[in-house]
């Protein structure tokens, strides 16, 4: 009988073995923090946009608030930008899918239109921003306050998945390499997410 060695001593294929279940569950810790870290920082993020909230509700009792004759921002964009918004947010998810089933081309293809609609609407917001008088009271000021906020969070994770666009563009993601995909997509629900409830209280409220 041959001699494998030392007592106890590992064959190379039980190193090998080894070597990738270790790699495997440092891959499944290192994903496992990277989520909570992106949880944690969304959760901090958010508290800064409800603050905004609560400003803008507490200020509508106060003098001032809205001068007599004000124009308010017609409903119309804001939803057509809103409905984009979301539109955008479940491509990403579809693209995210996508990736993780080594279907590289639907990602792309639906990450390009993801990207497509967060553009767009960022110029409707644009628009928005600019559609108030600043002489029609502090309802203008924190109208353009809480556009102008949400537009800048809007436009560095939208450039993040331009990013993420560019390199999907160069093959690096694929269904064992995607974290940076992922990370961006819940970067976008949260811009999507903020942007619904900025919608209900400078719209619908």
């Amino acid at each position: 009988m041959a001699s494998t060695g030392k007592a106890g001593a590992l064959t190379p294929e039980e190193r090998a073995e080894r070597e990738r279940a270790r790699a495997e569950r440092e891959a499944r810790i290192r994903d496992k923090n990277n989520r909570m870290g992106v949880t944690v920082f969304q959760g901090s993020w958010i508290m800064v946009f409800v603050c905004l909230i609560i400003v803008n509700l507490q200020m509508r009792f106060s003098p001032g608030w809205l001068v007599e004759g004000a124009q308010l921002p017609d409903l119309l964009m804001p939803t057509v930008a809103t409905v984009l918004l979301v539109l955008s947010s479940v491509l990403g998810h579809v693209a995210l899918n996508a990736v993780k089933a080594d279907r590289v081309t639907v990602f792309l293809t639906r990450w390009r239109a993801a990207l497509a609609l967060g553009a767009i609407f960022f110029v409707m917001m644009m628009q928005q921003f600019f559609a108030v008088d600043l002489n029609d009271g502090q309802f203008a000021s924190v109208y353009r306050l809480m556009i102008g906020y949400h537009a800048l969070h809007a436009l560095a994770i939208g450039y993040m998945m331009l990013q993420v666009y560019r390199y999907g563009v160069a093959k690096r993601y694929h269904a064992q390499n995607n974290w940076s995909v992922e990370a961006t997509v819940r970067l976008w629900d949260f811009v999507t997410v903020a942007w619904l409830m900025f919608y209900v209280v400078l719209y619908l409220v």
